[in-house]
């Protein structure tokens, strides 16, 4: 028999592979209604075969102070509207807003207040009809969703060095864990050597963080690890490569350097919910100011010695376009820019735009240590400079973790976790009164970048 299926324009997405899949799957022969009056079977709003419930979301611009609220307030919002906030699914929501935590639950976790329910209905006799397909629907309309957590420089080297090696490998990050551990992927920078191995180069500051600093890591949540900076070769290519297989070891992956260019600018690709990310690094950073004007550009990697991957735009190009087949999602970690100094370089930015325009959604960046520029560009993000996370150093505390929720499309929506980074270089979470320090920050570095208008 025919059956006629209408499906609302919400989910128009779908249609072509809901008629494909319902037609080779099931025993009957579908075509599309065009209203719902018209079908015998709909996908709609009304009681029928629960197929999908999709998160109600409070949307608000991304540099919104306001982003959480309580459950009734949010109620009387979705019934009498509010002028800074958008109520749409969870799936339309785009980088320029942020979802509203709403009792500190986000659209992601089980017990998220609000939902839209989405049924299929049917004729009285249908109801076979309507079992079988509900199953393809369900799966069609899920909505696969990748938590990506993202910091700045890591360097376990001195004081965190010495209480990892003492034996307290939880310290570095035990004020930070949740938020790190909870997410899908975690992603940070090196800023350091790692190992027990080689000497100290001839240059101002040389950090090794001990070999324990690597199960520090993985205790924190860490996945991707970037060694692609000015430290990462701070006691010689043998310290790199132990490093590399330490990192290895505790199930980490170490992007952005390797025993020859090849290894350095090789992808690493993380399958999650059945989406597939790939992570690349790369360095860019200016001859040391101080010492004997050390650069780092001298430990690039060649064909046949261990090194970095530098940030040759035209390289970038050819290495995002190479892993776009292989990919559903492309992660860029830049270390650029010059210290203490806010806007973004020449180099840094030509880097960033050079990742994005291959086809890379997202651009994470460091070396700063300080907090930087959101930039909007095309159809990515990149965040310029997440400043110091774990760092023994005298400077400026702030920094944040920046979250990402990636798709098929893209990026989804992103958000900071302001923190702060303690003497002694251990991080925390910042107070309400620190974090709307921090947030005000990264927004007005960033309003020199246009932000798009929303979509929805």
């Amino acid at each position: 028999p025919t059956l006629s299926l209408f499906i609302p324009p919400a989910w128009e997405h779908i249609t072509a592979s809901a008629i494909e899949q319902l037609n080779t799957h099931t025993d009957f022969n579908w075509q599309l209604a065009n209203s719902e009056p018209e079908s015998d079977i709909a996908l709609s709003k009304n009681d029928g075969e629960l197929v999908h419930r999709e998160p109600l979301v409070l949307a608000v611009p991304y540099n919104a102070a306001w982003d959480s609220t309580d459950e009734q307030t949010a109620l009387n919002v979705i019934e009498n509207g509010h002028p800074l906030v958008q109520v749409i699914p969870w799936k339309d929501i785009n980088p320029t807003q942020k979802a509203m935590h709403l009792d500190g639950r986000f659209p992601t976790d089980t017990d998220y207040p609000f939902y839209e329910n989405w049924f299929l209905t049917g004729e009285t006799g249908h109801e076979t009809a309507v079992a079988t397909a509900a199953p393809i629907l369900q799966t069609l309309m899920s909505d696969p969703v990748i938590h990506i957590a993202a910091v700045g420089d890591i360097m376990l080297d001195r004081t965190l060095g010495n209480v990892i090696a003492e034996g307290d490998i939880e310290f570095p990050f035990k004020l930070v864990a949740d938020p790190l551990q909870q997410a899908d992927i975690t992603i940070g920078n090196l800023e350091s050597a790692l190992g027990n191995t080689g000497e100290p180069v001839e240059k101002s500051y040389t950090f090794q963080s001990p070999p324990a600093a690597a199960a520090s890591l993985a205790w924190g949540g860490f996945d991707v690890i970037s060694l692609a900076n000015n430290h990462a070769l701070d006691y010689g290519s043998e310290s790199l490569l132990q490093g590399i297989e330490l990192l290895k070891e505790q199930k980490i992956a170490p992007i952005g350097a390797g025993a020859n260019a090849e290894l350095a600018r090789a992808p690493h690709i993380i399958s999650v919910n059945g989406l597939k990310v790939a992570f690349l690094a790369y360095v860019h950073v200016p001859v040391e100011a101080v010492g004997n004007g050390f650069d780092t550009a001298t430990w690039t990697a060649t064909e046949t010695t261990p090194g970095l991957a530098w940030a040759v735009p035209a390289e970038i190009v050819e290495d995002v376009t190479a892993v776009s087949t292989q990919a559903d999602l492309i992660v860029v970690m830049l270390h650029s820019g010059y210290e203490y100094v806010e806007p973004p370089s020449a180099e840094q930015a030509a880097a960033a735009h050079a990742a994005i325009d291959a086809g890379a959604h997202l651009v994470v960046g460091h070396h700063a240590h300080i907090l930087q520029a959101v930039e909007f560009y095309k159809q990515g993000v990149i965040a310029y400079g997440l400043g110091n996370f774990a760092f023994n150093i005298d400077g400026n505390a702030n920094t944040a973790i920046l979250h990402i929720w990636l798709d098929h499309d893209g990026i989804r929506q992103f958000e900071f976790t302001p923190a702060i980074v303690q003497y002694g270089g251990q991080p925390r979470l910042a107070t309400p009164e620190e974090s709307s320090t921090i947030l005000g920050q990264i927004y007005r570095l960033s309003q020199g970048f246009p932000i798009p208008s929303p979509e929805n």
